[in-house]
């Protein structure tokens, strides 16, 4: 596992096995403009890596603001899948509603996408999941 990004908000991993995945890991409560910069340094990340799982330790994420998480879910999901992404990956939250809000999402969006996706409540599952050969 390799750090490439590390804020008060969210840490970026990268996985090198016979892919590459990017982790996302949470930390707390994101206001709007840094969550939406976060993902703006992922998707360079994404592309940069040419990654082919993305995983979302959500665990310690609180709710966010509907427009935020639609937003998200466009350039992730889409995105990733665009640049031939495979998986998609969910440690769900601690926080009902985010995990309410992060479920409905990708019940809507990953099926318009070429994206599998999984949840899970350990990282540890999630990694294993993303990181298998595809």
């Amino acid at each position: 596992m390799e750090t490439l990004f590390s804020s008060s908000y969210l840490h970026i991993y990268l996985y090198r096995t016979t892919h590459n995945t990017l982790e996302l890991h949470w930390l707390d409560f994101v206001p709007s403009a840094d969550f939406r910069a976060s993902i703006d340094e992922l998707m360079r990340f994404a592309r940069h890596y040419q990654a082919k799982a993305l995983i979302a330790d959500n665990r310690l994420l609180r709710a966010l603001r509907q427009a935020d998480l639609q937003w998200s879910g466009d350039v992730v999901f889409r995105g990733l899948s665009e640049s031939g992404g495979q998986r998609f990956a969910v440690v769900e939250s601690l926080d009902a509603m985010n995990r309410m809000g992060v479920q409905a999402l990708v019940t809507n969006v990953i099926p318009n996408t070429q994206l599998t996706s999984q949840f899970f409540t350990t990282i540890e599952q999630a990694r294993a999941w993303a990181t298998a050969p595809l």
